[in-house]
Order: structure tokens, then C-alpha cells, then sequence
């Protein structure tokens, strides 16, 4: 299809920041010319789900920490990883940052699908590009406020794992380093890991923060070595830990285990940490899910909001007591849409009537699953909005950011298909005036 060539907040949006505006080779850019208005109680509803279900999980995850060996084995968590998911961490959360995804269901109802504890992205977007459109097509921009609570965020982190320590001998203080790290040939971690170092920045501006790619990275029996012989005192790493934990150095060394060992021994701390991981399983729903249907371990009032807000989720297991209907297969470790495939039960026998195929599945990085997880599917309404090419019509996932136990920004992706993955555009959000 010919490309639409109009004046569009696009060109408002500054390449330096949103560095993926045109991404790999893709027809359309990564952008939708229009925005998706909501009412402003519907983003009131999105963020006070987001922060129930988040005090939830955080209560579910003390389960799986203090779960024997064996039942984290049974949810795929990497047997090398589960020596650092009890150690206690500055702010005495398994994640510090972190993003809710809503689906919404035929009624208009918001449903989560996932949490991503460990490594979340589209923070440009949310942060940043979204009030920018907002600002262009003259609405209030849901997400006012955000960049400062995400400036104040990074800032109190910032304060806790690394603020300058006095130096007696030479009356100084000595500035401790804030070092940020992703693999730098991944546009979208690149720019997600830049614009956090820039906030945090904003917050401390005579912090040391540095960037550092992980092609780079030294560590030795002191810690993450740095190129003027310092020593890195925090690290805010955008690279998944169930990955990182099986990488090996070129002489076959446990890589991962080196580096998550200097951890344990204090050499550095780590955003987010280890722990992580446990709501990063996508099993952890189904955890939850169980755990509100005994009605035991959560209050009645958090089981309530589990059975409003959390989709319906199954441990692979008990897919043959499932009733007959339509369900959402997901790999434990999937990510993008990789391998997910829609399950249709009938008479007790199981199908796959779609499975999902990710544009440039070979970039994917993911960890290879042993187990996977279910979930009911959701029939989600269609909505229409215009990208480079033309109008097409799609789905929405929506997504709320956690900044610790805080509600935060909010975004959309919009999908041509139900199960959105890699082909999804960024579509802004705005108050929908009365």
C-alpha cells in the first residue's frame, strides 16, 4: 500500500529520544498518525487494578521464595538462578520497575494478560511520546506528571544503592557510579536504557552515571570493572535474567553465575534484582489464580479484584480438567508473541486453530521453555486508527508502569491481530473530554 505523506506529531518527536520511530524494515513506522481517547475514570481503573494486582503479586511471590527447590523447578525457573531469589534488597520488593498489560474484553472491561517484572520497555513511548501527541491533537495527556514521578523514582533509587560517600582524608565526597547497561546494537534498548540514565540524571546531576554495553562489560573479584579502574556500585541492566544466567565466557566459564555471585557478596546491586524473575514466569499467574480460588493465602477482598481484573490462568497441568472452550497457549519464557498459539477444546480433545508468527522471530531473544502456561481468550473489540499505509483496524493492549508499589505512566499498542507481538504500533493515549 502507498504510504500516507502527512503532517503528523511524528515529526514533532525528537529522533534523538525516540530512536525507533522508523524501525528495521518495516513498511509503516513504528508510530499511528491517530490517537485512542478513554475517559479519564478508565485511567483511573487501569492504574488502581495495576497497584491491586501489584500488592498481590508481591504477596504470591513470598510463596514461591519460600516454596521448596522442586516447585520452582515445576514453574521452569532456571535450577542456577535459585540461589539469588532470596536475598534482600534495598526497597524489600521483588521488582522495582515494572508494566501491567490489559487486554480489554467484548463489554469494554479491562483484563491483564502479563506482567513484565524483569526488563520492561516501551518507556519511551509512555514517558515520553505520548504526551507529545497528546499535546499535537490538542487533548490532556493521561500520563501529565509521569516524567517527574519517573525523575523522583530514579532519583530515590539513585540515593539508596549509590549516593556519593564521604572521603575523610581528602574532605570530598566521592562520587559512587550508577552504570546502565544493555546490549547497544538493539535500538529499543538502547533508547529505553539512555532515556532512564537521562531521568535518573535529571534527579541527580551531579550523580556518576554512566552508560556501559554489555560487549564491553569486565567483571573481575571486585565487581564490574570500569574503563578509569572504578568499580560499579549499582547497575540497571536491560537484558532478561533467565538469559543471562546461562551465558558462558569465551573459555566456557558460568558467566551468569560469576556475575550474579558478585551480587550475593555486596560488590554491586542490581536494578531490577534477581527476584524479578518470579513474576517474569508466566506461570506466576497461574499461581495467582490458584492461590485466589483457595480463598486461603489472599484476603477476600484480593480475590475479588484477582477474579475481576486477572484473565482466567492455568499451570499446563491442569489443562485436561479444563472445560471445553478457547484458550491462549503461552511458553513460560515466550516473549513478543513468540510461540503463542490459540487452543480450541472441544469434547475433551485440543486443536490449535492459530498459531502466532512474529515478524523477525530469529531477533526474539528468549529463553527456550520447558513447561508453558494457559489462559482463557479473550475476545477483544476491534478499533481503527491510520498508520503510514492507510486505516487499518486492530486490537489494543494497554499497559500501566509500576514505579515500586506506585501506579504510573500508561500506553497502547495497537495490533492487527488479537495476539499482539513485534508487528504492533505505538498508538498514544488521551482524556476523552466530557
Amino acid at each position: 500500500m502507498e504510504r500516507v505523506h502527512t503532517d503528523t506529531y511524528i515529526d514533532a518527536l525528537d529522533p534523538a529520544i525516540f530512536t525507533y520511530i522508523q524501525y528495521g524494515d518495516y513498511a509503516d513506522r513504528y508510530p499511528t498518525h491517530t490517537v485512542q481517547a478513554f475517559p479519564q475514570e478508565f485511567y483511573d481503573e487501569l492504574r488502581a487494578a495495576s497497584a491491586g494486582l501489584f500488592r498481590i503479586f508481591c504477596k504470591a511471590a513470598t510463596v514461591l521464595q519460600n516454596a521448596s527447590d522442586n516447585f520452582a523447578r515445576a514453574m521452569d525457573l532456571p535450577r542456577e538462578l535459585l540461589p539469588y531469589l532470596r536475598i534482600p534488597n534495598a526497597f524489600g520488593l521483588p521488582t522495582w520497575l515494572s508494566r501491567f498489560d490489559f487486554v480489554l474484553d467484548e463489554t469494554g472491561h479491562i483484563r491483564m494478560v502479563e506482567i513484565n517484572a524483569d526488563t520492561p520497555c516501551f518507556i519511551v513511548e509512555s514517558f515520553y511520546a505520548n504526551g507529545i501527541a497528546a499535546a499535537y491533537h490538542g487533548y490532556r495527556d493521561p500520563n501529565a506528571g509521569a516524567g517527574e514521578q519517573l525523575r523522583d523514582f530514579l532519583a530515590q533509587i539513585h540515593n539508596r544503592l549509590a549516593a556519593p560517600v564521604a572521603d575523610l582524608n581528602r574532605r570530598t565526597l566521592r562520587h559512587r557510579p550508577f552504570v546502565f547497561a544493555c546490549f547497544d546494537d538493539y535500538p529499543e534498548d538502547l533508547a529505553n536504557t539512555r532515556f532512564l540514565m537521562n531521568r535518573m540524571r535529571e534527579g541527580v546531576p551531579h550523580g556518576d552515571l554512566r552508560f556501559l554495553s554489555f560487549y564491553e562489560m569486565e567483571i573481575d573479584a571486585n565487581g564490574i570493572l570500569l574503563a578509569d579502574e572504578e568499580y560499579a556500585t549499582a547497575l540497571y541492566r536491560l537484558h532478561p535474567m533467565e538469559i543471562l544466567i546461562d551465558e558462558r565466557t569465551p573459555k566456557g566459564e558460568p558467566l551468569g553465575a560469576m556475575f550474579l555471585d558478585l551480587y550475593k557478596e555486596g560488590k554491586f546491586t542490581l536494578m531490577n534484582p534477581p527476584e524479578a524473575i518470579l513474576l517474569q514466569n508466566k506461570s506466576f499467574m497461574a499461581l495467582v489464580y490458584a492461590l485466589a480460588r483457595t480463598e486461603q493465602f489472599l484476603t477476600s477482598e484480593e480475590c475479588a479484584l484477582v477474579e475481576r481484573y486477572l484473565v482466567p490462568s492455568y499451570f499446563e497441568d491442569d489443562f485436561a480438567a479444563l472445560t471445553d472452550g478457547t484458550y491462549i497457549h503461552k511458553e513460560i519464557w515466550g516473549r513478543e508473541g513468540r510461540n503463542v498459539r490459540l487452543v480450541e477444546k472441544r469434547d475433551g480433545r485440543a486443536s490449535t486453530v492459530h498459531e502466532k508468527q512474529p515478524d523477525n522471530v530469529d531477533e526474539i531473544i528468549c529463553r527456550e521453555s520447558r513447561a508453558a502456561m494457559y489462559q482463557d481468550f479473550i475476545r477483544p473489540p476491534r478499533f481503527v486508527h491510520t498508520v503510514d499505509s492507510g486505516t487499518i483496524d486492530g486490537c489494543l493492549t494497554l499497559s500501566c508502569f509500576m514505579l515500586f508499589d506506585q501506579p504510573s505512566a500508561v500506553g497502547a499498542r495497537f495490533s492487527p491481530t488479537a495476539i499482539a507481538g513485534t508487528e504492533a504500533y505505538f498508538l498514544p493515549l488521551v482524556v476523552e473530554e466530557s
